[in-house]
């Protein structure tokens, strides 16, 4: 049961907030920002007539500004406005009023806010830097950053091992009758990926058991045997190119570069060029950056934000995104792939266009020619130029160029329009002169890691990312809009 009432109300204790500075940025926050959205976004959440009591939502929800803002744990954030003068006027409340179990933060999290919900967070503030006129720009600046999940991976034996045990222990300490009946963990025999094989059998064997015995099993429980069936159901498990944990099996590895990767998920952010977030996506480590590019432009479109320019980097460069920002006369300010060119400096072939033809480094031309490539998968189709083997089997510079194989060949991409046109703009003065922009997006990725911990995940599956994600945003918006704020105020 939801009660509205006032938080607060005239104490003799009422005084000390005298104490609070008037330039403390909880009080400029408490100004600018109406956080009473929060009580109609989770409303439905609540049941109107019957159950306890609940605290009122703006409360809980400002306890969970106050968390991200700090990087405060749930218990920590409670402590500390126990006492803490700036904390407990924000919250408003008495000095003497007591504050919600930390419990409860856990409880509004993921129950009333939800991965669903928490998105709409990010469209309220977004909403009030529309209304306040903080936004003023019509450039979107796209890239992503990678956050480390929350859990060690491990190999596809491991992680079958700990979701058997985890799953055998969940229902042993819900249903011991039924534990006793189930089948006893096997005896593992050869090679680690034969042992892999055999524990996969088993605990396929044991989710049909307890998905029959167990149709409404709900809580730890179900999330136990869900993370068992998504293991079973990964066909890249035993290829050590799927799941890596059996807590969190949402997770998956990425690339931070062609040397380096990393275990956990990507935040796809877009930004305005007042560096105020409008949208983020959260995706497995795993997922093509390119591929979001549509998805961030629409959901910043969809807060009634003009879109008429998009920074990013060469990742975004793909055929059917500038077709897509082509086709809404949105300016591509994205540095195109060096394939697209066709060209390669280090190689010293050359194209004659007159013939038609390659001139390899030792001054032999190809012998023919085919278009290769499949359309329909957003690349650009090439022209593929042979060379005789027999040249090249005798060339004084086949060392690094050929190696004995049965073809020798040279590919060259053919352009299509929408790249044919990107060349044209990306020479332009007006590219040269505002590409600069881009990186500006890189200040707001550190301070995401840097000032409030997106380095590292604080909960568990892309649930848990989504709502760190959408929730420090939330936050850093915040903080943003008051520095836009002071300055428009000077």
């Amino acid at each position: 049961m939801l009660l509205n009432h006032n938080q607060s109300s005239l104490s003799f204790h009422s005084e000390l907030y005298s104490f609070v500075p008037e330039d403390h940025i909880l009080r400029r926050v408490h100004d600018l920002v109406d956080f009473s959205f929060i009580n109609d976004l989770v409303k439905e959440s609540y049941c109107v007539y019957y159950g306890r009591p609940a605290n009122e939502p703006e409360l809980l929800f400002r306890l969970l500004f106050l968390q991200f803002l700090y990087n405060l744990s749930d218990e920590r954030v409670i402590e500390d406005s126990q006492y803490n003068l700036a904390y407990k006027w924000f919250l408003g409340l008495n000095p003497e009023d007591s504050l919600p179990d930390s419990s409860q933060l856990s409880r509004f999290r993921v129950h009333r806010l939800g991965a669903n919900r928490v998105e709409k967070v990010l469209e309220h503030i977004v909403k009030q830097c529309v209304e306040k006129g903080l936004i003023q720009s019509k450039a979107l600046i796209i890239d992503s950053t990678h956050t480390l999940a929350n859990a060690a991976k491990g190999k596809p034996l491991d992680v079958l091992k700990k979701a058997a045990n985890r799953l055998l222990k969940g229902v042993k300490k819900q249903y011991s009758s039924l534990y006793k009946k189930l089948p006893m963990f096997p005896k593992l025999e050869g090679a680690d990926e034969e042992k892999a094989k055999q524990l996969l059998q088993y605990l396929v064997e044991l989710r049909n058991l307890l998905e029959d015995k167990l149709p409404d099993a709900e809580g730890s429980l179900l999330e136990k045997i869900n993370t068992v069936k998504q293991i079973i159901e990964d066909e890249r498990l035993l290829t050590n190119k799927g799941i890596a944990s059996a807590v969190d099996p949402d997770a998956r590895f990425g690339r931070k570069s062609n040397s380096r990767t990393f275990y956990g998920f990507k935040n796809h952010i877009a930004m305005t060029e007042e560096e105020i977030i409008t949208a983020i996506h959260v995706t497995p480590g795993n997922e093509d950056d390119g591929k979001q590019l549509q998805t961030l432009v629409n959901k910043t479109r969809e807060q009634q934000i003009t879109i008429d320019e998009v920074f990013a980097d060469t990742a975004y460069s793909r055929k059917e995104n500038l077709t897509f920002l082509q086709t809404d006369e949105i300016k591509a300010s994205i540095p195109l792939n060096p394939a697209v060119y066709g060209t390669r400096e280090d190689d010293k072939f050359q194209y004659d266009k007159e013939n038609d033809e390659v001139i390899c480094p030792a001054g032999h031309t190809s012998i023919r020619k085919a278009k290769t490539g499949r359309t329909g998968t957003g690349t650009n189709p090439c022209l593929t130029f042979y060379f005789d083997t027999n040249i090249c089997k005798q060339c004084p510079f086949k060392d690094g160029c050929y190696n004995n194989t049965k073809e020798k060949t040279y590919s060259i991409s053919i352009k299509s329009e929408e790249h044919i046109h990107q060349m044209a703009y990306l020479d332009s003065d007006e590219y040269l002169q505002r590409k600069g922009l881009r990186s500006n997006i890189e200040h707001k990725n550190a301070e995401l890691k840097n000032a409030h911990r997106m380095t590292r995940a604080k909960y568990r599956g892309q649930f848990g990312m989504r709502i760190q994600a959408f929730l420090t945003a939330f936050v850093v918006n915040v903080k943003r809009m008051i520095k836009l704020e002071m300055a428009h105020s000077e």
